[in-house]
């Protein structure tokens, strides 16, 4: 189970599984989502095309941020091939090293970090 951040920029109510049932976040509205259903890279973004911004909380990501553990570059795109691996935990490192211009999608994200690896 995963624990999510959820702001519903979108015109209508979205319904997330959580344990028990499901919590809907109101249009315009944010929540925290506790004991969810572990959500895809896929769809989270198709959240974000809707304008449904879903941010991982709790966990291995909000571990390594509490303990300042910023991996290297190498260590990230690692992360990226890891099925076992969340797409937010892949997704928070990768913010570390990329800052605010961190793109939304996993294979944009691996250019970005390629890119960043091939700097002097």
């Amino acid at each position: 189970m995963a624990e999510y951040h959820v702001k519903n920029g979108s015109a209508v109510a979205k319904a997330f599984k959580v344990r028990g049932g499901h919590t809907v976040v109101p249009a315009g509205k944010e929540a925290d989502l506790v004991d969810a259903k572990e959500l895809t890279e896929v769809q989270i973004e198709a959240f974000d095309r809707e304008g449904v911004k879903v941010r991982a909380k709790g966990g291995k990501a909000k571990k390594d941020e509490e303990d300042g553990d910023t991996k290297s570059v190498t260590e990230v795109l690692a992360m990226a091939d890891d099925k076992d691996v969340p797409f937010m935990s892949f997704k928070s490192a990768a913010s570390k090293l990329l800052g605010d211009k961190t793109p939304a999608k996993k294979d944009e994200i691996v250019l970005a970090l390629m890119e960043l690896a091939t700097k002097p």
